[in-house]
């Protein structure tokens, strides 16, 4: 779901704990992105590999970060992924709901290099 300007996440925790430092804010968002460029490789493996150990660690880790930059598109399916992983669910709603999370994370990744670009 984008909100009013088409963006798919919202910064404003983040800048609202920044306390107006717009280099806090670009190096969270830096680190969103590796986070989850990183997630999404995870997922692509663990899921290969029905590891569902690593499915539920890697949906644990980046729930958080989901959550603080408002991905409300996400905020529901990485705590499904979490636990269908938790229940080693081999059904293919894990795989269709990892790969609704893998595309979700590009799109907002491809938009939040393009707000790294503009916040300069």
């Amino acid at each position: 779901m984008e909100n009013s300007q088409g963006k798919l996440y919202n910064l404003g925790n983040l800048e609202e704990i920044s306390g107006g430092s717009n280099e806090f804010v670009n190096e969270m968002i830096k680190l969103f992105i590796t986070q989850s460029e990183n997630t999404i490789t995870g997922f692509e493996q663990a899921i290969e590999n029905k590891n569902y150990k690593v499915i539920r660690d890697l949906a644990h880790q980046i729930k958080p970060s989901i959550d603080n930059i408002k991905i409300t598109s996400l905020m529901p399916v990485i705590r499904e992924v979490e636990h269908l992983a938790e229940m080693e669910n081999q059904s293919e709603d894990l795989s269709s709901k990892i790969m609704e999370v893998n595309t979700g994370l590009k799109n907002v990744i491809f938009q939040l290099q393009a707000e790294l670009i503009e916040r300069k």
